[in-house]
């Protein structure tokens, strides 16, 4: 395993994506952790398809459309970057039309401070070189294995999920 030599893959000089946190901070409530598979029509690969953490700090309703703000562990490939890069825990939002792409499924509930753990942990797992194999799936596995490691998740949890994901987010 090579990993990237500023291991997250961030670009020298690329600002991160804008973090919403300020304005939609992480509650101090038991709140439902998630595992999501972006699906894209073009891609028939089931291990081409991208794979994220998440949960929901809040949703509301903004002129008819509902918003849904969410905490989110992944990582991504930048434009013009051939690799995977770890931003780190971000809240971003999305609005109900984006979802029917976008299958999830619960993991575990856990409260703040377990998830700003499951955080810590995702902070600290590396980005590894382009090698045709490497890719989000092994990273959300590897903070998975992790959290179980931290009494976060149980392995029937977290195996559940990645089982589900690999079928492609497929009931």
């Amino acid at each position: 395993m090579a990993i990237l030599p500023n291991e997250m893959g961030r670009p020298s000089g690329r600002l991160p994506p804008i973090d919403l946190r300020r304005w939609y901070p992480d509650p101090d409530a038991a709140l439902t952790v998630q595992i999501m598979v972006t699906r894209i029509p073009t891609v028939t690969d089931l291990r081409d398809l991208h794979w994220k953490l998440f949960w929901v700090v809040k949703t509301e309703e903004i002129s008819g459309v509902q918003h849904v703000y969410r905490r989110l562990l992944e990582v991504v490939q930048e434009i013009g970057y051939n690799h995977l890069t770890n931003w780190g825990a971000i809240t971003q939002v999305e609005t109900h039309n984006s979802h029917r792409n976008k299958p999830r499924k619960a993991i575990t509930t856990m409260s703040l401070s377990q998830r700003q753990e499951l955080e810590r942990i995702a902070a600290g797992v590396r980005v590894e070189e382009p090698n045709g194999e490497w890719n989000c799936q092994d990273w959300i596995i590897t903070v998975l294995k992790k959290a179980e490691q931290a009494g976060l998740v149980t392995n029937n949890e977290w195996t559940s999920a990645v089982a589900w994901a690999r079928a492609g987010g497929e009931d």
